[in-house]
């Protein structure tokens, strides 16, 4: 496919929110400009999940957040118990999608049958899941966002199918991958930064792909998909993010507000985790300072 410009990126991160929005293609063309294969082209390759998605992407997940130093600071544990970490991922995506007051992005690649050997982490599927051939589109990469408590959005991604499919049950398995203690005191820092910083905002909850598909810009068109929906719907965007995320979020245009750190000088490491409070103010948003 040939290069296109930011311009044009933006425009096809668009379409994809007002196609979901209920626009025909052809009103979402003469909103963007975007031509009708164009607009063919963005939904195919950036969807919104379903509940079916949800084992690739616990795959994708565990994966991944592997390499973020919040994973090492609460799943201690991982190595002797990888099907608790696959079933919790597998529930925190499950729930955000039947969440209304969620969105969950998705992207997809040619897969590549050695992606196994591209990542570390134990994956231990609680499921028996159909192998991909050479030359399949899959998911490699998911991001989730939570809309601010005014939005008029609630609900516009969601697939109604997912509710009334009582043969996909994600119980979250047991968590004995995690340290609920170094869990919990990560969780209170940040949720007491998120209530200072990102009140009444977008908040970017999760970003993650998987390492064999990395440097191919896909987790850069995710975060753009979400500054995009920022911009249209005049809102600010916070995230909580580990040094590799945040050093992607700054490049794209959120500053840094703060950061939270954590210790815990006892017992094997690590013994300390330090994330960034980032907000990204957006092109249309109307700063009340």
């Amino acid at each position: 496919m040939p290069k296109t410009s930011d311009s044009s990126q933006g425009k096809r991160r668009e379409a994809l929110v007002l196609v979901q929005a209920g626009h025909t293609h052809q009103e979402i063309a003469e909103i963007t400009g975007l031509t009708l294969n164009q607009i063919y082209y963005a939904i195919r390759t950036r969807c919104f999940a379903t509940l079916r998605d949800v084992p690739r992407i616990a795959t994708v997940a565990t994966a991944g957040f592997y390499y973020s130093p919040v994973f090492a600071w609460e799943r201690r544990f991982h190595h002797q118990y990888p099907m608790d970490t696959f079933q919790s991922y597998e529930k925190m995506f499950a729930d955000i999608i039947l969440d209304p007051q969620h969105v969950t992005l998705v992207v997809e690649d040619t897969y590549n049958p050695s992606e196994s050997e591209k990542t570390e982490p134990v994956i231990e599927p609680d499921r028996k899941m159909p192998l991909p051939k050479q030359g399949n589109s899959v998911i490699v990469g998911a991001a989730t966002w939570k809309l601010e408590p005014s939005s008029p959005r609630y609900g516009q991604f969601m697939n109604p199918a997912d509710s009334n499919d009582p043969s996909l049950n994600f119980d979250g398995g047991r968590s004995r991958d995690k340290s609920p203690r170094h869990a919990d005191m990560l969780d209170d820092k940040c949720d007491a930064a998120e209530e200072k910083y990102f009140n009444g905002n977008q908040l970017v909850d999760m970003s993650v792909v998987h390492p064999a598909y990395w440097r191919r810009g896909h987790g850069t068109e995710l975060v753009k998909w979400g500054k995009s929906l920022a911009d249209l719907d005049y809102m600010a965007q916070g995230v909580v993010a580990a040094a590799m995320g945040e050093k992607l979020y700054m490049s794209l245009g959120y500053q840094k507000l703060d950061h939270v750190k954590v210790e815990d000088k006892d017992g094997p490491g690590p013994h300390e985790l330090s994330v960034g409070i980032l907000k990204y103010f957006g092109s249309t948003y109307r700063r009340s300072d």
